[in-house]
């Protein structure tokens, strides 16, 4: 018996409803799995910490959870009353099953009517505020945007990853009020929308290491393709992998090579002068890269 439990952001924009219903539709299932989907039209984790409701982080998808509603495997609960009625149902079923009184199968539960508020996950930003990848990104980004008419943008998706330091860097810094944020339904959306013509020929792609990162191929070709003038400012976020509790991050899968994304990169890339790789690992070498960073940008 499995029962899992996802927000309806991660669940609709990375596919679990249609894989849920694939399975449905094309598989006879050999186990009892029930999907719980918490419906609440938002990024809600994010929001959290930052400790605001970001507009980009509201989920226009009540349509398409109600029409997902409609197939006979798929419950909605508009409050706890039907909630615990279904839990019930579910858990009878369940029953019976593990007595081998009833077939296995698959069910959908999707939760409304119950948005919980909790305590911001805040902390102390000081250590944020003095770090290396500030002090790093208000001099990079400052460089990059330098001359610029419009405000430049910067694509990305939940920005789960990185969330804080963005949020600091455009309400805070000088440097962020010439950039724009642009939040990707997926980071599959975000890297595509780098590869589109930009207001000033640039633009900054944040994106995480594991799921937009394999998306990235045509927009590098777009940007690199022509006579030139493009820039792309591409940031890969992803977890250091120092002690045991980092193999269980939340928000990860396990990998074995924590940074694939420059790798596959380079296969886009047709000569060394078209393109700067650079790993930054903090302190320790945040002025060289820096400095590398900055004099690429010219």
């Amino acid at each position: 018996v499995y029962n899992f439990f996802i927000g309806d952001g991660a669940c609709r924009l990375n596919g679990g409803v249609e894989l849920t219903m694939h399975l449905m539709e094309g598989y006879k299932a050999k186990c009892m799995t029930n999907l719980f989907i918490f419906n609440n039209h938002k990024w809600a984790i994010e929001d959290n910490l930052v400790a605001e409701a970001e507009k980009e982080h509201v989920l226009y998808n009540a349509d398409f959870y109600d029409l997902i509603a409609e197939h006979g495997k798929v419950a909605v609960c508009e409050n706890d009353l039907e909630l615990r009625e279904t839990i019930a149902y579910l858990s009878a079923k369940t029953d019976a099953y593990l007595q081998g009184k009833a077939p296995p199968g698959i069910s959908m539960v999707v939760v409304r009517g119950l948005d919980v508020t909790m305590p911001p996950v805040l902390g102390d930003i000081d250590p944020i505020l003095k770090s290396s990848e500030m002090a790093f990104m208000r001099e990079v980004l400052g460089k990059f945007s330098e001359g610029c008419q419009h405000k430049i943008p910067i694509y990305g998706c939940s920005a789960f990853e990185y969330i804080q330091y963005l949020h600091i860097f455009m309400e805070q810094m000088p440097e962020g009020k010439k950039f724009q944020y642009v939040c990707g339904r997926t980071d599959i959306q975000a890297a595509h929308m780098c590869g589109f013509t930009q207001p000033e020929g640039k633009c900054v792609l944040f994106i995480n290491d594991v799921y937009g990162i394999n998306s990235i191929g045509e927009s590098l070709r777009q940007v690199l393709s022509g006579f030139g003038g493009k820039q792309l400012l591409l940031m890969i976020w992803h977890p250091s992998v120092m002690q045991l509790m980092d193999h269980f991050h939340l928000h990860r899968p396990p990998m074995v090579w924590p940074s694939l994304g420059q790798e596959l990169c380079k296969y886009y890339v047709r000569k060394e002068s078209d393109a700067l790789f650079v790993e930054f690992e903090g302190r320790s070498n945040a002025q060289h890269v820096t400095s590398k960073v900055t004099e690429a940008l010219g």
